[in-house]
Formats: structure tokens, sequence, C-alpha cells
């Protein structure tokens, strides 16, 4: 999915979020992480390209071509499993709620979005079982 989507979706749980907890600084954040997320696919871009940046390689979200490697660190549903584990704290409870939504729902969109990705595609464990290699991953 496109950023814009991205953007979108996450204004949406975000409003949702404040609408529920009534806190600007849970909404924010659950806004924010729902697309900052993608700032992961910088490591693919560098596997791939190197550091000369180029808006017209980037945006092409394709890296695993050049580089033969899918790395998504941050797209993760370990991670977010992680995250929703420990911040249990009744005072996160927002931030917990907002934050794991929004990552949800970006994983979600992406699996949906891109009809390359198999089903495993958003676990880390798989990517480091097939050592970041594309084709193993993408089939």
């Amino acid at each position: 999915m496109r950023t814009s989507g991205h953007i979108i979706t996450s204004l949406g749980i975000s409003l949702a979020n404040y609408w529920q907890f009534r806190s600007k600084k849970a909404a924010y954040a659950s806004f924010l992480v729902g697309f900052l997320v993608d700032l992961d696919h910088v490591v693919d871009y560098v596997k791939a390209h190197g550091w000369k940046f180029n808006w017209s390689k980037f945006s092409e979200a394709a890296h695993e071509n050049y580089s033969g490697k899918l790395f998504l660190p941050l797209h993760s549903f370990e991670l977010l499993a992680l995250f929703y584990i420990t911040c249990r704290s009744p005072k996160l409870k927002p931030y917990r709620h907002g934050i794991s939504m929004s990552l949800l729902l970006h994983l979600l969109l992406d699996q949906k979005c891109n009809p390359r990705r198999k089903p495993l595609t958003y676990f880390l464990c798989n990517r480091i079982k097939n050592r970041f290699n594309a084709k193993a991953i993408l089939g």
C-alpha cells in the first residue's frame, strides 16, 4: 500500500483512539506509527542501491528485485505482539491500543495490497529463517 493510504488509515485509527481514550498524545502516536513504520524500507533501499538517494528508485518500493533481499525489520507481527505484551501498564493503555491497531492495520493492508506477499512474509522469524532471501520469502 502507498504511504497516502497508510496516512488515511492511520488518521482513522488515531481519531478512534482519541474518541475512546481522550488522549491527544496517544492519538498522535498511533497516527505517526501507522505510516512511519515504513521507514524500514530505507534498510532495503540502502542494501539495493547504496546511500546515493534516487526518488524514483525509492518510490518504486521493489528493492528486493535489485538486492535479492527483503529485510523490512519493522514490518513484523512478532514485534507487534512484543509491543502489545510489554506495554501492560494501565497508563499506557491508550498508546498500547492505538499503536497496536495502527501497526496491525498497516501489516494487514500491506499483505492485502501487495499480491506478491505470501502469508508468512510479515513474520520476521520467517524472513530470518530464509536468510532474508526475497525469492524464498516471496515465492
